[in-house]
């Protein structure tokens, strides 16, 4: 089964035939379950939906290319490029890139299609006070965000950093949604979302534009005084199986079917979630 119903397919072809000014590469790494269960590695759960989601998405628009790796088979190109985990999707375009680990469905897949338009040389939504601050790093800054589809966040959040990934050459930017990763979460403690790496330095809660721009700039420098922030805002990390049993417990409280965003099959979310006007699929 399409991971988009045609309806989604038709609003993602219609944006990207908007927004997509340039060329734009998708690698999409994935691999091939072995039926092991590994104490210590989470499963590619969403390995196939992740490729055909990637495969749909490419063809909806010539500039969009497709390449596909296996982490085991391509190991030392892996290596080379820094992908540790399947799947992996990175997006390139003009000279810049962004990586997303993980499943991008559900609420997420809005945002990460948007990403995809401001890579490929669509508008510019940045301030020009931090498009400046950006373009005037000391040093490169690794940023890596933790999301799931079961918070209101992380779809604002991964706009702001697609924009940042779009205009900073030095910021080396990753988005990895933990639900589908319950043993990374717990070996890297994520109990709240949003939380963000910014180099060695770990953060909660929501920011500003010109709040992590600031931030980034002075992890650039050397600086590790934090920003202090309009808000804080959090929400606690729920994993795909916990989010199954709160949906069971609220069906049973209520008698009925919640429709449980994100683990009923078929769910939708309305457009505007990741602010990019796009109707999102539900997460299977």
């Amino acid at each position: 089964m399409s991971p988009m119903q045609r309806e989604v397919r038709a609003e993602v072809a219609a944006y990207l035939g908007r927004s997509l000014g340039g060329r734009v590469g998708l690698d999409v790494w994935t691999r091939a379950e072995s039926g092991l269960v590994l104490p210590d590695r989470d499963g590619c759960t969403h390995c196939d939906a992740v490729a055909e989601s990637a495969r749909e998405i490419a063809t909806t628009h010539d500039a969009i290319s497709l390449t596909r790796y296996d982490l085991d088979r391509h190991a030392a190109r892996a290596e080379e490029a820094g992908i540790e985990r399947a799947p992996t999707t990175v997006i390139r375009g003009g000279g810049r890139s962004l990586r997303f680990v993980g499943y991008w469905s559900g609420p997420l897949l809005a945002p990460l299609v948007t990403v995809l338009g401001l890579l490929g040389g669509g508008v510019r939504p940045l301030a020009e006070e931090g498009r400046e601050a950006l373009g005037a790093l000391p040093e490169a800054v690794d940023v890596e965000l933790a999301v799931t589809p079961f918070d209101p966040i992380s779809p604002q959040l991964m706009l702001l950093l697609g924009a940042i990934a779009a205009e900073a050459r030095d910021v080396n930017v990753t988005i990895t949604e933990y639900a589908e990763f319950p043993k990374l979460a717990a070996r890297r403690s994520v109990v709240e979302l949003p939380t963000l790496w910014i180099g060695e330095r770990r953060y909660v809660g929501v920011w500003r534009d010109d709040e992590l721009i600031e931030q980034v700039a002075r992890a650039a420098a050397g600086n590790v005084e934090p920003v202090i922030r309009e808000s804080t805002l959090s929400v606690p990390y729920l994993s795909e199986e916990g989010a199954r049993q709160l949906a069971r417990q609220t069906r049973a409280e209520q008698g009925g079917d919640p429709g449980f965003p994100g683990v009923a099959p078929g769910t939708e979310t309305s457009p505007g979630s990741g602010g990019s006007g796009l109707i999102v699929p539900g997460r299977g």
